[in-house]
């Protein structure tokens, strides 16, 4: 057995032993609050779309909303926020907005200095922004209800002093564990967004099919970028994915990294900021100077850009920096953003390693995201279904249905000696030793998993799985 085919046996085995105890997203379709602007066809058919994938879903829509990507604190406080409330039943974990819902929340009003918050409690701003994400706004609607709370980003108050906590501060940071607002006293969110409803839509079906198995990480890492000295990219690859047995390219020198040995489940880098990014302007999408490696189904995009998430409308990119929407229009499938300026520092970037770790202990992805992220009402967004889970690859499920059957043997006799892409480009090909061709080597893998059953194959439907599209 050559030596890909048993760095793929390896992690495989690796994964499931490590997953054997987790349970595949605690969170429901019932848990879940889907928003949408009324006056936006577009966010009414995402909503809709998003319902029938995951029944149970509530969906809600908003009227007297603007279509504009930026609002103000006041407009949020006196349109969105008492439409949404109401909603908020004792089983709602999760907020969901859609295109044509505001992006970006402008708060105008000067720093007070100090003020007296709704539950009575006399505070000091010492910090002040003057934005916030309308996705970071949500997880916190049931405690800021005014301006002065939501540019009041002083969420470092330590424990055991007065005005702890402080509603910035996100008390499900770091807790590897399932969320419920109860607990936590927060609600998580995400953003079903794109540059169109077919990249929006496709991205959701993506996400049922998101699989940990051949697939690969990219970590482009840059000394000489900014922030450098406050990542936690490796951390990433030597502390969770070296350790989990999953395969990645991690990169240390300002050379910019374009390719990868396979389909790229999580992309983390500076993207623009980097060192001889040959396309600085488009790397996302630039087919000849950008990246050229396929992406995964499930793909994350996670990047130190200020920009990341400041629009989902095509052609509305005025600062250069790479896009989660273009991520998606490439075939990505989930990413976190900042819809403003975040500062690059530890507290203000979601925490990578982390939000990984969490997404390769079968946690969901809205629990990965915003367990990694320290402040809340502040910039950041996640965006993609939040219901997102990492599914074990089985070896020799090549239709990736969780079980490994008659199928998966049609699927190599008919591809039998088919040559292609290495590194799990061809699983569903019957490629289950990523050695670019069906051949003995890959039937002997199938005999040997014959019968096996995921745990999740009774309970889950996976889209497109059957075909292998």
């Amino acid at each position: 057995m050559g030596t890909a085919s048993k760095r793929t046996l390896t992690f495989t085995l690796v994964f499931l032993a490590a997953l054997a105890a987790s349970a595949y997203g605690a969170l429901a379709p019932e848990n879940v609050l889907v928003l949408y602007n009324e006056a936006s066809p577009e966010g009414t058919e995402i909503a809709s779309y998003y319902a029938q994938v995951h029944p149970g879903v509530q969906l809600l829509g908003l009227t007297d909303v603007s279509l504009d990507e930026q609002i103000t604190a006041d407009d949020y406080l006196a349109t969105i926020r008492p439409q949404v409330l109401p909603a908020l039943t004792p089983s709602i974990d999760v907020v969901v907005t859609t295109k044509g819902l505001p992006l970006r929340i402008h708060n105008g009003h000067s720093n007070p200095g100090s003020y007296t918050d709704p539950f009575g409690v006399v505070r000091t701003a010492y910090e002040w922004k003057g934005y916030s994400s309308l996705e970071s706004e949500l997880t916190q609607i049931d405690k800021v209800s005014t301006w002065q709370q939501m540019g009041d980003q002083t969420w470092w108050i330590p424990e055991g002093y007065p005005g702890y906590p402080q509603h910035s501060r996100n008390l499900y940071y770091k807790i590897k564990g399932e969320f419920d607002h109860e607990t936590y006293g927060t609600r998580l969110t995400s953003r079903l967004d794109g540059f169109t409803v077919d990249d929006v839509t496709a991205s959701i079906d993506r996400a049922q099919r998101a699989f940990v198995g051949p697939y690969h990480f990219v970590v482009d890492n840059d000394p000489d970028a900014p922030g450098a000295t406050v990542n936690r990219m490796s951390s990433l690859a030597n502390g969770v994915l070296v350790p989990a047995g999953v395969q990645n390219s991690y990169d240390n020198t300002n050379t910019f990294v374009t390719d990868a040995p396979g389909p790229v489940l999580g992309y983390v880098s500076y993207g623009t900021h980097g060192g001889g990014t040959p396309a600085p302007d488009d790397y996302l999408i630039n087919e000849k100077d950008g990246l050229t490696f396929d992406l995964a189904d499930g793909a994350v995009f996670h990047t130190w850009e200020s920009f990341n998430g400041c629009t989902f409308t095509e052609g509305g990119n005025l600062y250069g920096q790479g896009l989660v929407a273009e991520w998606l229009a490439r075939g990505g499938t989930v990413g976190t953003g900042h819809v403003q300026e975040p500062y690059a520092n530890p507290v203000n970037v979601t925490n990578e390693d982390f939000m990984f770790d969490m997404l390769l202990g079968g946690y969901t992805w809205a629990e990965a995201a915003w367990s990694a992220t320290q402040q809340l009402s502040y910039v950041n967004t996640v965006v993609g279904d939040p219901l997102m889970v990492f599914r074990e690859l089985i070896p020799g499920d090549a239709n990736k249905d969780g079980k490994v059957g008659s199928e998966d043997l049609d699927k190599i006799g008919t591809c039998w000696g088919t040559c292609g892409k290495t590194g799990g480009a061809m699983w569903e090909q019957g490629d289950f030793n990523c050695d670019g061709r069906v051949s003995f080597d890959d039937l002997m893998i199938l005999a040997e998993h014959w019968g096996t059953v995921a745990d999740w194959a009774s309970v889950a439907s996976i889209p497109g799985d059957a075909t292998g599209d």
